[in-house]
């Protein structure tokens, strides 16, 4: 009987290296797709974010004549102010749960109540700056965006406040959390939902409320020519940050972290991306409630 005998033939290096390329190629074309998916699901919680937000604040004057009052102003003194003066705390109870303790709750859920840790619906999953210095992880009342403080200067009135109208009008926009740095000599700034005042001293850094277009924190502001019915910023040539790094961040104007552009919030409900590249003009004209202008911001 003849016996056969099979050779039992190794993988070449040729081969072994020939597989590792192929499969490097994969994982290259599928990174890219995996991060614009985890991108895009981050922008459609984005987005709700501010829907909700801005349907919270509708809630919220619908029950005073279309009127929300008392709230924070640009210019403030250094007085003791109710927390609710800032709309973002207002918004709590239609957006997270309520603002109110109670003589039977404990010391943790006093505090987790009136000084909420993590309100989901204020955090952007994709804000970098969220957990980006380790000593500020815990930090309560952080935020995600900032309300168009040059509408909402003290009250605002829906509709009656805003001539330009609702659909012309932004009322939220994306602002990063923190432009902070891991070297905590330098300047710091964090948007906190029930911080109050005005930096002391003319210093732009610390803990500061969440706004934009805010006058006492020396922000840009728009600026509007009535015989032209233009404007522009108080400091030429600029609108918003784009996909900053943290400690890049320039805290006078709003930040998104999404290549798409600036997602906002409208007085009339609806959310719109607004692009990279729009015009100065056009993306000051939206911030303003009465320059008068015809704007489209798409």
């Amino acid at each position: 009987m003849r016996t056969l005998n099979h050779v039992r033939r190794g993988a070449t290096l040729i081969e072994v290296i020939l597989v590792i390329a192929i499969l490097a190629v994969l994982i290259g074309l599928l990174l890219p797709a995996i991060q614009r998916a985890r991108e895009l699901a981050a922008l459609v919680q984005n987005r709700n974010n501010l829907r909700q937000t801005i349907l919270a604040t509708h809630q919220v004057a619908g029950q005073n004549e279309g009127k929300i009052e008392d709230l924070m102003r640009s210019l403030m003194p250094p007085v003791a102010t109710r927390a609710d003066a800032c709309l973002f705390y207002r918004l709590l109870p239609y957006v997270h749960g309520p603002t109110t303790a109670n003589a039977n709750m404990t010391l943790q859920e006093i505090q987790d109540t009136l000084n909420p840790k993590d309100v989901r619906v204020y955090h952007d999953l994709a804000d970098p700056s969220w957990d980006y210095d380790p000593a500020e992880a815990d930090n309560r009342c952080k935020c995600s965006y900032a309300l168009n403080m040059f509408a909402m200067d003290g009250s605002v009135s829906l509709p009656a406040s805003l001539p330009d109208g609702t659909s012309q009008t932004i009322a939220f926009a994306d602002h990063y959390y923190a432009r902070c740095s891991r070297d905590s000599t330098l300047p710091q700034t964090y948007l906190i939902l029930d911080q109050l005042f005005d930096p002391y001293n003319g210093e732009v850094f610390g803990r500061r409320r969440t706004t934009f277009a805010d006058r006492g924190w020396h922000d840009v502001l728009p600026v509007t020519d009535p015989a032209t019915k233009t404007t522009l910023p108080s400091v030429p040539g600029k609108t918003f940050q784009v996909q900053p790094r943290p400690e890049q961040l320039d805290p006078s104007v709003p930040s998104t972290p999404y290549r798409a552009g600036l997602t906002v919030a409208m007085f009339d409900g609806s959310v719109q991306t607004i692009a990279p590249s729009v015009a100065e003009t056009v993306f000051w004209a939206l911030v303003t409630p009465v320059g008068g202008e015809v704007v489209n911001a798409e």
